[in-house]
């Protein structure tokens, strides 16, 4: 039997469906939540604005920037290469918790 999308809820403890952030050590159901969250990582200090890194437009919210991005720039517009593997990223924040995510012993 085949479960559709969203038919089955995923228990927190699989690997793999928690999301946290390494950072902080805060988890996200979805791999969307902690992006939002990584991206207000990148600004904190910044008075509650949130620039983007390709056209500088700015933004008041984080959940606005991220919607900017996956609408208005693609793939070849990341800019935070990793250095042991071909993933990239928008933001430092990304990258650092992929980095750590990922790649850490």
């Amino acid at each position: 039997r085949q479960d559709s999308p969203g038919q089955t809820r995923a228990q927190p403890t699989e690997e793999g469906l928690n999301h946290e952030c390494k950072l902080c050590n805060q988890t996200f159901d979805s791999p969307a939540k902690l992006q939002c969250h990584l991206i207000e990582h990148s600004f904190e200090g910044m008075g509650g604005t949130f620039k983007c890194p390709v056209c500088f437009t700015v933004f008041v919210q984080a959940s606005k920037l991220q919607h900017h991005i996956f609408s208005a720039h693609g793939q070849e517009d990341k800019i935070y290469d990793c250095s042991q593997c071909p993933q990239k990223f928008f933001f430092q924040t990304e990258l650092q918790n992929h980095t750590m995510t990922q790649h850490s012993s």
